[in-house]
């Protein structure tokens, strides 16, 4: 890396502007080749403040701890995302997304960061720990790997940074809990559909844990790159000859699957219906994210031809899990 500095951009969401958050990091990725996405963590010191003496000095903090604190910060009055640029041409694709944002969103305040490049890889690791999802499934970046002991039978290791899904965000982990829920439904065999794959998360939880065979699909190149990267970390020496990786655009419903995952956007549920429908099984799960609480009913609306099973909810955030079971 030839660079010795790296850009930042802060942009403020509030409980008015949140939902814009999903759109402004599709843009920032499909448009601007921001080369990572980070929403901001809650700083060490706020975190001990609020467990007082359960405060962690070090390990990972667990799951009823993790929802007390965001119970404990809810509706604070922003919300922080941070769009790294640190690759070829940082400085110019940076700020041209500067300028869409300005020009787009005037209501969003932003603030533009310029950091050394030595100080990368200890600045942004900082905001990445194992997550436990369940007794079965936790997530793990990919430098844990090798000198930290799993804690759960099925983990998932991720290159973080990359903005494709690390789960962190609530809709990943909401998807990966209800999958947790259902998963001894399927068997070694079957197929499983992540439509709008990212970085390939809950797919690979479906191959560890129920040696699915899996499509892949993402509008953008880059997250099936980074779709790859992750697949190759969690087999390195596994047949994965029933494995696909398909772009959006080349997609054609040639196969119907036992398992589905569209983690995406209410607006794309609705405008992929048909898509999502047509490739079940009968007997068949579907599991649905990137859906805003107030949302919900109009997705239930929307796919009233199977059964609603569960709807699970995390912050502002809920999946849905649907069968089509007679």
């Amino acid at each position: 890396m030839e660079s010795k500095t790296f850009k930042s951009i802060l942009i403020y969401f509030n409980n008015e502007t949140i939902h814009l958050s999903e759109t402004i990091n599709s843009y920032a990725l499909q448009d601007f080749d921001c080369d990572g996405i980070e929403e901001f963590s809650l700083m060490e010191s706020r975190v001990d403040e609020i467990l007082g003496e359960r405060a962690y000095s070090g390990g990972d903090i667990p799951e009823l701890l993790l929802d007390e604190v965001e119970e404990a910060t809810r509706g604070q009055e922003e919300l922080t995302f941070k769009y790294f640029f640190f690759e070829e041409n940082f400085e110019e694709r940076a700020s041209e997304f500067v300028f869409f944002i300005k020009d787009n969103f005037p209501d969003l305040s932003l603030t533009v960061v310029d950091q050394e490049y030595e100080d990368w890889n200890s600045y942004w690791r900082q905001f990445y720990a194992p997550i436990d999802v369940s007794e079965n499934i936790e997530v793990v970046p990919e430098w844990m790997k090798e000198n930290r002991p799993a804690k759960r039978p099925f983990p998932v290791y991720i290159y973080p940074g990359m903005g494709f899904g690390t789960g962190n965000h609530e809709t990943t982990f909401l998807c990966l809990k209800l999958y947790d829920e259902v998963s001894d439904k399927f068997i070694s065999g079957m197929n499983a559909f992540d439509f709008g794959c990212g970085s390939g998360i809950l797919g690979i939880a479906a191959i560890k844990k129920s040696q699915m065979n899996v499509r892949f699909c993402d509008i953008d190149r880059k997250a099936l790159d980074n779709c790859l990267q992750n697949l190759e970390l969690n087999f390195p020496d596994q047949d994965l000859s029933g494995t696909e990786l398909i772009l959006r655009e080349r997609l054609t419903l040639d196969k119907k699957f036992n398992l589905i995952f569209a983690n995406i956007l209410a607006p794309v549920l609705k405008s992929e219906k048909e898509t999502i429908l047509s490739s079940m099984k009968e007997n068949s799960y579907l599991i649905v994210s990137g859906i805003l609480n107030g949302q919900v009913d109009e997705v239930l609306n929307e796919y009233l031809s199977l059964k609603m099973i569960k709807v699970l909810s995390k912050g502002d955030w809920s999946a849905i899990l649907f069968g089509n079971q007679k």
